[in-house]
This record gives C-alpha cells, structure tokens and sequence, in this order.
C-alpha cells in the first residue's frame, strides 16, 4: 500500500508540475527586435582577405541602397546591386 501511494504522489507531482510548465508563455528572443536570420552590420575591417572585404562592402552598400523596401523589391533590389562574383 506504501508503494501504491508512493507511484501515485508521484505521478500527481509530475503531472502538475507538466501543466503548470504548459501554462508559462514562450520566452521573448534574446534581443527585442532579433529576427532569425537577419544580421545586422558586419566590420567589414575584420574580413580575412581583400577579397571578402570587398564583398562585404559591397553588401553593406547594397542594404543601405535595398533599405526599407518591400520583401520582393528588396530581394530583387539586393539582386541587382550586389555585384557578380567572377568565374
């Protein structure tokens, strides 16, 4: 009988404490206004090679030209001032 109310305040326990766990809301992203895959600037003066210091430049070019536009026109936009990269 021992045993039997033993497994039963604990099954009480873990259920309760599962609900309770269901009930908190979802904690909010690290930052405010942090969207996944989103990222802000990069220093560029920390590029590795010329190379990729160029094309990060580029690219901050680009979104300060691409910024504030819809999410078609931006991506288009993006498309249009990135330059190519050479074969």
């Amino acid at each position: 009988m021992k045993i039997i109310s033993a497994l039963v305040a604990a099954l009480a326990f873990g259920a309760f404490s599962s609900l309770a766990m269901a009930q908190q809301p979802p904690s909010p992203p690290p930052s405010g206004d942090h969207h996944p895959g989103k990222h802000g600037p990069h220093d560029c003066s920390k590029a590795p090679d010329a190379e990729k210091k160029a094309h990060c430049e580029a690219r901050q070019a680009a979104m300060e030209k691409c910024k504030g536009m819809a999410k078609e026109d931006h991506r288009k936009c993006m498309m249009d001032a990135m330059p190519k990269k050479p074969q």
